[in-house]
């Protein structure tokens, strides 16, 4: 028999509880708005993004006024960054952890309050600008540099002297950048200072629940390839700039091939249009101010073109695949050893919360028309989202049986409520025993444990009257059924077989069960391995036995809910 606890000691600190809800929210609200001005194709998506960032911890700092929070929350979403349907996620998660610890400085130097909030939007929104800038060098070379300075001369000779020199545009985007971050940052601020009343109205106009996508990923994640991926990057760049413009392009396409053979997916973005524009753009730009104020001849500005194309594509080619490499489960273990445990412990009890959080959220046209009011509808939110992570001692009356699909669970829960009968216990609830095609779950009844009453629930074939729910036809006068035997109140011990991935997003027992946790009736919460992380997240079960089915027996678990049930007064 195995018996497991879980021990998480960031619930016990009040910054990384408000981190993982703060963390949560500033996530969906980057997935969503990233998602709808990716398909608007607006440019700079990337300020638009951080400047909402801004505006809600500006607005959460107003409400907790607690220092060291958006620092960690900056660092969660960016863990959970890896949600967003992107294929490249490195830039965007090192951006985001850079603005929350950005943001945490201004408010260190500004002693919070208003006035440091104002100096953290700035620092956050300059962060931006500055990664943009980090970004395009590292993808075209000093050759950028160059033809950035050859286009300030071009426009002082049409226009006349640029004020600052070449520094005078930077300075200006610059000057923007820091005024949009003290913009919202004052607002955020204003938001806060809000009452939940005043802004539940826009919170009831929140959009429908939508799908979360992970990045796909065609090969087993190797420390192996991470080092060389890493190691190749510097060594690449160096080599691109010091052979002849044939002999790069032939490296580059045996580097590319034999590179698609592993990241076939992950390098579907080199084929994306909008890739290749901008790549083209700059180096036509390139080009065209090498002829015009370089006086260069047409094959070296061509030559220059093409090895900044080159250097952008191996750039680009080289964070996808450290992009897949970066989910190998041993980095994990490695920064738990290492003291960062409580950093994974809140992303994983976020990305529990995320698709609710993200069925919650106003949709990106609302964040974009309204920011201030779409996200002042969500900061009601981060308190509930606070007491959520928050240990409950009502949770110790909660068993746990977890196994592989097909592994006995349902079974093991029969035995054990025998067991529980035996002794003189009412049990209420349900079972879902099923039946199985070609090793797979094909259908399921529904069993209530109080009545004897049984109703087929689920099946993979359409049947007449049913509902779709994924792969799996439901029956909805045995979901019916379901909830009756949910909510007796005259039994002792209540069995929910199953939870699994249709409870996690708001659906199936969710909410029953979120009632039998509230009144701390003793329970057997059956969970497949899958979806085990989550829903002791999501229902807060830190602390609460786990049994492995291979491993258990129906005497122990009956014995621990015998002892559940002796303590819980008489209803």
């Amino acid at each position: 028999m195995s018996e497991r606890r879980y021990s998480e000691r960031w619930r016990s600190d009040p910054r990384w509880l408000r981190a993982a809800a703060l963390g949560s929210v500033w996530a969906a609200s980057e997935i969503i708005l990233g998602s709808f001005l990716h398909n608007l194709k607006v440019p700079f998506r990337g300020h638009a993004l951080t400047a909402i960032a801004v505006l809600l911890v500006s607005g959460a700092q107003r409400r907790w006024g607690q220092r060291g929070v958006v620092a960690r929350a900056g660092l969660v979403a960016a863990i959970m960054k890896s949600a967003s349907p992107s294929a490249v996620l490195l830039g965007p998660m090192l951006a985001i952890g850079m603005e929350g610890f950005a943001f945490e400085l201004g408010l260190a130097l500004g002693r919070g309050g208003l006035f440091g909030c104002l100096i953290g939007g700035v620092l956050a929104m300059s962060w931006t600008l500055l990664h943009l800038l980090l970004s395009l060098l590292l993808s075209y070379g000093g050759n950028l540099i160059e033809v950035y300075r050859q286009l300030v001369l071009l426009a002082g000779q049409q226009l006349g002297p640029v004020p600052a020199g070449a520094a005078g545009p930077i300075a200006v985007l610059a000057l923007i950048n820091m005024s949009i971050g003290a913009a919202a940052a004052l607002t955020g601020w204003r938001v806060g200072g809000r009452t939940d009343a005043t802004t539940s109205s826009v919170a009831a106009a929140a959009s429908p629940p939508r799908q979360v996508y992970r990045p796909a990923v065609t090969a087993r994640p190797s420390l192996i390839m991470l080092v060389l991926v890493v190691v190749a990057l510097p060594l690449g760049l160096v080599a691109l700039s010091r052979v002849t413009l044939p002999v790069a392009c032939a490296g580059m396409a045996a580097a590319l091939g034999a590179g698609a053979l592993r990241y076939r997916r992950a390098f579907r973005r080199l084929a994306r249009p909008g890739f290749w524009i901008g790549v083209l753009t700059i180096a036509v730009t390139a080009m065209l101010v090498g002829r015009l104020a370089s006086r260069q001849s047409l094959g070296l500005a061509i030559s220059v073109g093409a090895a900044m194309v080159l250097r952008a594509i191996f750039v680009a080619a080289c964070f996808a695949s450290i992009d897949v490499e970066l989910a190998h489960p041993g980095l994990r273990a490695s920064l738990e050893r290492h003291g960062a445990g409580s950093l994974l412990g809140a992303a994983e009890a976020a990305f529990a919360t995320l698709p609710e959080i993200i069925a919650s959220v106003p949709s990106g046209r609302d964040l974009v028309r309204r920011p201030a009011a779409a996200l002042a509808s969500m900061l009601p939110r981060l308190d509930a989202l606070v007491d959520g992570f928050t240990p409950d001692p009502e949770r110790g009356r909660v068993v746990v049986l977890t196994g592989e699909r097909g592994s006995g669970k349902t079974t093991l829960a029969a035995e054990t409520v025998e067991r529980l009968r035996g002794a003189g216990f009412k049990v209420g609830g349900i079972l879902a025993p099923g039946t199985f095609r070609d090793g797979t779950r094909f259908s399921f009844d529904l069993l209530d444990l109080a009545s004897g009453d049984s109703l087929p629930f689920g099946c993979r074939e359409p049947r007449q009257g049913w509902s779709e729910e994924k792969c799996f036809w439901v029956n909805p006068a045995g979901l019916a059924l379901g909830r009756v035997a949910l909510a007796r109140s005259e039994v002792d011990v209540v069995v929910v077989d199953e939870v699994g991935p249709w409870e996690l997003v708001g659906s199936g027992w969710s909410r029953d069960l979120d009632a039998l946790v509230g009144r701390g009736v003793p329970l057997l919460i059956v969970v497949r391995h899958a979806c085990l992380s989550a829903v002791v997240s999501r229902w807060r079960l830190e602390g609460a036995p786990v049994f492995e089915v291979s491993e258990a027996s129906a005497d122990r678990i009956a014995e621990l809910l015998v002892a559940a049930a002796a303590r819980r007064p008489p209803h």
